[in-house]
């Protein structure tokens, strides 16, 4: 028989038989789809229970209850999800039994706390209920885990040596090469011994005033330009006189009322050059030093140390420090420049300025006329012993009496010293590294900002392609041997190049010694 002549008789059929077995069909139909409603309405209502916990178990890592006690933080945890699931009224749920949170405080340097939030309850059930199943149980569970952002004390430690003297920039490299065949803008008496040669744009040579001048001072009130024939302006351009002549520091010329008058000063150098390059090149963009560069990173710190103190809810104390050589009658090649001051009490004023102190050198070698220290001006290893005898013993973070403690160095990466009666001038050696041990051993971390030694620095200085490029590849690698490993792992360092902001660069590796909640489960 066809199925559609079956069907046909089906249709014909008047005893009833039919339609009873469909009816029949239909009640577990209707119940399958019933329970499958149900049971949709307990799925959303676990969903909605999982995001509570989550939330729960965050706010009792998080910055504000990770420092309060396990009893605190549980309460606050289970008012969060309670909270959450007080306005759904399709549920059966007793938070006094029903939801369990569990703190482990793990201890030790960086105060770990595990949260645990298990959740039960009874989602009531729209159709369950005509087979006696009134409700479906609904369970879960979330696990946080965060380290408590420590309390902090920071050693910021800036290289202020001479070869900090780089501009910051290509253009600025490229300028000053160009003007004196030098890239470092060396601050020095007598820049003409060492073929640095500074004149306008036509070809004058600049002579500085030393009535207006002293150690430090990035500007002069009164320079002069003195042409071949010895003729004399002022800064200005106005003519001075003629006949002018030159003997060691004192230029002799005739001025207007054909009176002889002397004037006792200095040859420009580059040092001068960049921090007044707009007044000689008037169309030109100024050229910044990297140690100018260094001194405004430390002031952009401040604030986001005090945003970071602030989330946190920690504090975070920072004192400056520089170090370049050792200067006669002082031990060490490191000034403190202030004492440890919470960051809230900070402006840009306690920072020093490293870029005004820059030693005036007598010639190259010698600071002055009688000490020749042969330019062993970045003494790195007498700095880290210095350093270390200045940094206490650190404590675990937990509170602010007893802090944590970072100290953040600044520098080329570059040595220039003497190491075992020898000098060094490349990257660090064995016993710098064994010098960064010695304070990783006590607790202390130390991260490292490189401003990049780059090769086209040492352009045209035969003596440094020498000496100095051949190792500049190795001075990365030293850098990260010496500082600590972070939370991924790799070292505590981060590389900042000509035309990068070392602001940026410098708050980036602050955000390194900040942990915060992240969620496991």
């Amino acid at each position: 028989m066809s199925i559609s002549a079956l069907f046909r008789r089906l249709m014909r059929e008047r005893e009833g038989n039919v339609i009873m077995i469909t009816a029949l069909a239909l009640i577990p139909t209707l119940f399958a789809l019933g329970l499958s409603i149900d049971y949709a309405r307990a799925m959303m209502l676990k969903t909605q229970m999982n995001s509570a916990a989550d939330a729960a178990a965050l706010a009792a890592v998080d910055s504000l209850f990770i420092q309060q006690t396990s009893t605190v933080a549980s309460a606050a945890a289970k008012q969060i999800f309670t909270a959450q699931i007080a306005t759904n009224t399709g549920v059966t749920f007793d938070p006094a039994t029903d939801v369990t949170i569990t703190i482990d405080n793990s201890g030790g340097l960086n105060l770990g706390r595990t949260v645990v939030v298990k959740f039960r309850a009874q989602s009531h059930n729209l159709f369950g209920g005509i087979l006696g199943q009134n409700t479906m149980l609904v369970s879960g569970s979330s696990t946080a885990y965060a380290t408590q952002a420590p309390n902090i004390n920071f050693f910021l430690v800036m290289d202020k040596s001479p070869s900090m003297l780089l501009p910051a920039t290509s253009a600025g490299l490229d300028a000053i090469r160009t003007a004196t065949g030098c890239a470092f803008a060396c601050h020095a008496q007598f820049p003409r011994t060492d073929g640095i040669n500074v004149r306008d744009t036509l070809s004058r040579d600049i002579f500085l005033n030393a009535n207006f001048y002293s150690s430090g001072t990035t500007g002069y009130n009164t320079w002069y330009r003195i042409d071949g024939s010895k003729i004399l302006y002022t800064s200005a351009g106005v003519k001075m006189g003629t006949n002018a002549s030159l003997s060691g520091s004192t230029l002799t010329y005739k001025d207007l009322s054909n009176k002889n008058a002397s004037i006792t000063g200095y040859y420009a150098d580059g040092y001068w050059l960049t921090h007044n390059y707009t007044s000689i090149y008037t169309t030109a963009s100024p050229i910044t030093l990297r140690v100018g560069e260094e001194t405004q990173a430390a002031k952009d710190l401040i604030p986001y140390a005090q945003a970071q103190a602030s989330r946190n809810n920690v504090t975070y104390k920072l004192q400056f420090f520089s170090f370049d050589w050792t200067h006669t009658g002082k031990s060490s090649p490191v000034t403190q420049h202030s004492t440890m001051t919470n960051v809230t009490s900070l402006t840009s004023a306690n920072v020093p300025d490293l870029d005004g102190t820059q030693d005036w050198w007598y010639s190259n070698n010698s600071p002055t006329s009688s000490l020749n220290i042969g330019d062993k001006a970045t003494e790195f290893n007498s700095m880290l012993s210095s350093m270390n005898s200045a940094m206490p013993l650190p404590g675990d973070g937990s509170t602010a009496a007893s802090p944590q403690e970072v100290m953040l160095i600044v520098t080329d990466g570059v040595v220039d010293e003497n190491i075992g009666g020898s000098r060094r001038n490349r990257e660090l050696s064995s016993t710098d590294l064994a010098s960064c041990t010695t304070i990783k051993n006590r607790g202390i971390k130390i991260a490292i900002l490189y401003t990049q030694y780059l090769p086209e620095a040492l352009t045209g200085d035969s003596w440094s392609q020498t000496n100095v490029a051949p190792y500049l590849p190795s001075v990365l690698p030293a850098l990260q041997s010496c500082a600590s490993t972070g939370g991924n792992g790799s070292p505590l360092v981060y590389t900042v190049s000509a035309d990068q902001n070392i602001s940026t660069a410098l708050s980036a590796l602050f955000a390194l010694t900040v942990q915060s909640a992240r969620l496991i489960k």
